[in-house]
């Protein structure tokens, strides 16, 4: 949505202002930028002998505690910080606790936002009436306090926001979006593209990444920015001083490197041309993201973020046009190219990106149009260093459009080959998602307790084992809540594990509870296919089978030009079959309770105009079959038909008006679907424990 930002520079001064007033002590140093730290209100005294490595030096504290509530502030503000982001749904626990930091921070001068927690402990997303009445009750409780003005308006971050329609976003916004300035937390360019009619800006909440091992961070960082501010938003820019979720199931740890990691990124962060810095974070321990004094670190973190607060910021030229504003003629109100604590290599990645800024020009604030998410470096105008993969990308990007010769190699990187049948005219496939229960009592969540029929994968494993399949496609959300290795292999692999050699599977929201959806990638192996990816094609018998990966933020997106997108292109034409198939875990079409997602509409055409001809998914845990649609979601003779297969055991919704096309719906009914794939068409039979109540024939294109 193209707004004007109408009193951005008076709403950045306010934040400025939240660093260095008389009366706090000490004089704090004054932020090149408003840094925004992310602080979280959830500790009793017990949650600190739960998944940390390091402790709080005021000790073991609650969150309820006023004093340390205002030491925090006081050390904040020394070290440079302008307010808090304070992460918050309202519960009662969660309103005293802010109420009572609000009290803090008005007696201290010093600004607070809110991080909305739109999803819940299980990553799931809120009911949008929930999220809607929430941010109301922000709106009408908190809003009116100057102690929330860190812009013109309160500002509010959506946490999960990718996990959320767009219709119901405007839903909830809509009523409060005169008085509180709402924000997405999408990860990469295409994300936010897709939610930006109904949001004011972007805050990534970019926490692991490692500095030291990814050399495009900051290229990224600074794509997304350009992205944002050309829609008009803000833009709030991650650094982090290193992170550790290990102890809570993870596998990835990012040294701090005595401070060097947090300077790196803060140098990139910078270099984004943000409106505000966001601190990840204050007092995350879990993640070992902190920044306040701790056992460990002592006051380590903050002296670096007050040596990088009053670190001079060099200047390239005149200030740079930022695309929020208005005109050509409006600098930016931050103004300028930065480089901040870097030496060497790292002077050298900013400078390339500073230059690629000074290419806007009145033509990048021309009405916006849909793009890929990756950028088309144009040659002479600057040096970047970029890794081998991106290198490879580029190359693709390259090829002629003529000719696609290089994009047809690149294809076959996920290409598995032809896979052992025992009959190519008549190869017999299981498929179904959404299937194990969590083997532990920790595990099970609101999903299962609630659902009169769950855990049912022991059932549709002997489903499974009658059809004698020649492969089984794993539809995603295999082992709940969140796929750990050893949840795996004392859940899963109990049931469906006995089919493990012939699966072929897909990542679903729930794999990715583990961070990089280790425990999928662990229990799988190759057959999961490239970590980075997740994606993969091979043959069975005379159909071609692609398998998708539907998380698009982990994998650079799903929209047209992302790089799964151009990968399914090209690996289309590459393996040209009189049949196709492709599967994964989020269906495009659906009336079930996640419903019909457009994220996935790129998928849909690419594949429409290959000639593809059946798509499988899961996600909604539910049956249903669709007529062959076109990619706009009406009936197609030529069109692709869709199965959404989530009754793999693990829990069951109610379906809601049916989704135009709509043929079959079943629900609360464990099943499988079995296919078998012939020359020139295919048998589809939904199957349950008490028989099929679906069944019937197709022919390919």
């Amino acid at each position: 949505m193209r707004r004007a930002l109408s009193g951005l520079l008076a709403a950045l001064a306010l934040v400025l202002c939240g660093g260095a007033e008389a009366g706090a002590g000490p004089a704090a140093a004054r932020p090149a930028l408003p840094v925004l730290a992310y602080y979280y209100i959830w500790f009793e005294p017990s949650s600190w002998d739960r998944a940390k490595t390091d402790r709080p030096a005021l000790g073991r504290y609650s969150s309820d505690d006023p004093e340390v509530m205002r030491q925090h502030v006081r050390a904040a503000k020394a070290a440079g910080i302008s307010g808090f982001i304070v992460s918050w749904k309202s519960t009662e626990v969660n309103n005293r606790r802010l109420r009572r930091l609000a009290d803090v921070a008005r007696a201290e001068r010093f600004t607070l936002s809110v991080i909305y927690q739109g999803l819940d402990f299980e990553r799931h997303p809120l009911p949008v009436d929930r999220v809607a009445q929430d941010l109301r009750y922000y709106a009408d409780a908190y809003a009116p306090d100057p102690v929330f003005r860190a812009t013109d308006r309160p500002l509010l971050i959506w946490s999960g926001s990718w996990m959320f329609s767009v219709a119901d976003m405007e839903r909830a916004i809509a009523p409060i979006r005169s008085t509180v300035r709402v924000l997405a937390s999408e990860k990469d360019e295409e994300g936010y593209t897709r939610v930006a009619p109904v949001v004011e800006g972007n805050a990534y909440y970019w926490s692991s990444v490692d500095p030291a091992q990814n050399p495009d961070h900051a290229a990224k960082l600074a794509s997304m920015g350009q992205v944002v501010h050309r829609d008009r938003g803000l833009w709030l820019a991650p650094f982090a001083p290193g992170f550790d979720a290990r102890l809570l199931g993870g596998t990835r740890a990012v040294d701090r490197r005595d401070g060097q990691t947090l300077r790196e990124e803060y140098a990139a962060a910078v270099a984004s041309a943000p409106d505000a810095l966001g601190l990840i974070s204050w007092n995350e321990f879990s993640e070992n993201t902190h920044v306040e004094p701790s056992e460990a670190f002592g006051n380590r973190y903050l002296e670096v973020l007050g040596d990088l607060a009053e670190a001079p910021l060099a200047v390239l030229g005149e200030p740079a046009l930022d695309s929020s504003a208005s005109s050509g003629s409006s600098p930016s109100p931050v103004g300028g190219y930065v480089l901040a604590g870097f030496g060497g290599g790292g002077a050298l990645l900013l400078l390339g990106l500073a230059l690629l800024r000074r290419r806007r020009s009145g033509t990048d604030r021309a009405p916006r149009r849909r793009r890929p998410s990756t950028r088309t470096v144009r040659a002479g105008t600057a040096i970047v260093l970029v890794g081998a993969a991106t290198a490879a990308l580029l190359a693709v990007r390259a090829a002629p459009s003529g000719g696609r010769a290089g994009v047809v190699k690149a294809a076959t990187t996920y290409f598995a080959g032809d896979k052992p049948v025992r009959d190519p005219a008549g190869v017999v496939v299981a498929a179904a998602g959404d299937i194990a229960c969590a083997p532990d009592t920790a595990g099970p969540g609101s999903e299962e307790q609630n659902s009169a029929t769950r855990c049912q994968e022991h059932t549709t494993a002997d489903i499974v084992r009658s059809m004698q399949p020649d492969a089984v496609l794993a539809l995603g959300d295999l082992q709940y809540p969140n796929g750990t290795l050893e949840r795996f292999r004392t859940g899963y692999d109990l049931s469906w594990g006995a089919f493990k050699n012939i699966t072929y599977p897909v990542p679903g929201n729930h794999e990715y509870g583990t961070r990089g959806a280790a425990g999928y990638f662990d229990y799988f192996g190759p057959a999961a296919g490239a970590r980075e990816a997740g994606y993969y094609s091979y043959d069975l018998g005379g159909w071609h089978i692609v398998a998708l990966n539907s998380e698009c933020g982990r994998v650079g997106g799903c929209g047209p030009g992302s790089p799964q997108e151009r990968w399914l292109a090209a690996d289309l034409a590459a393996h040209p079959a009189g049949c196709t198939l492709a599967y994964w875990h989020r269906p495009r079409f659906s009336s079930g309770h996640h419903g019909s997602d457009p994220n996935y509409a790129a998928f849909w055409t690419t594949l429409h105009a290959a000639g593809a001809d059946l798509v499988l998914g899961g996600h909604d845990h539910d049956y249903e079959r669709f007529a062959p649609l076109a990619p706009d979601g009406t009936l197609d003779q030529r069109g692709i038909r869709q199965f959404v297969v989530g009754s793999g055991g693990d829990s069951f919704y109610k379906l809601h008006e049916p989704q135009a096309g709509r043929e079959v719906g079943i629900a609360s009914a464990p099943g499988v679907l079995r296919l078998v794939l012939r020359p020139g068409g295919y048998e589809w039979a939904f199957q349950t424990a008490d028989g099929a109540p679906d069944r019937g024939t197709g022919e390919c294109h």
